[in-house]
């Protein structure tokens, strides 16, 4: 019995060391400091979406945009923008994020965040001060472009959110031009 339990406590304490080495990994990238905020739900041809955005600090300063999108229509992708301005202003746009991809009914979009498209350098902490939203589009172009499945204010802009959540105002286009 003795040979048996002597591999088997190898075994566990190597298993356990090496999950515990794979969740450090993930801690090691992040400082610890977020946001997350509700996305504005967004209603386009009889597809209405709910989500999250979550701004994470990296270790270099850098901010990672995390944006998880629900009930997404099966197979599709779809751009997503960081605008100048907030909801409201229907700002130029500032930034192409990473193209939100549908997986088993949920999309996710995941973009580290370095400069805008004027070359403007942008970190977590300019980012938390930024006049600004972010907008999914239903179609990268076409007639549908300037719909939107999903939103939020960002940055000086975050304390708008709550008169879109909860219907005081409403979003239902949006300006695709670059302002650089």
């Amino acid at each position: 019995m003795k040979k048996a339990f002597l591999p088997s406590l190898i075994l566990f304490t190597l298993l356990f060391i090496s999950s515990c080495n794979d969740s450090g990994n993930e801690l090691s990238e992040f400082t610890g400091n977020q946001m997350e905020m509700a996305l504005i739900p967004g209603s386009v041809e009889g597809n209405t979406t709910s989500g999250t955005l979550s701004i994470r600090e990296r270790n270099d300063g850098k901010a990672q945009i995390e944006i998880t999108l629900n009930d997404v229509i099966s197979g599709a992708e779809h751009p997503v923008h960081l605008h100048f301005g907030s909801l409201s202003d229907n700002g130029d746009v500032a930034t192409y994020l990473t193209t939100l991809k549908e997986v088993n009914g949920i999309g996710k979009s995941v973009t580290i965040l370095e400069s805008l498209d004027n070359n403007t350098t942008i970190d977590y902490n300019d980012l938390l001060e930024f006049n600004g939203s972010i907008k999914i589009h239903f179609e990268a172009s076409g007639p549908l472009e300037d719909e939107i499945l999903g939103s939020t204010n960002i940055g000086l802009n975050v304390d708008q959110n709550q008169a879109y959540l909860n219907g005081t105002k409403s979003i239902t286009v949006c300006n695709s031009n670059f302002g650089n």
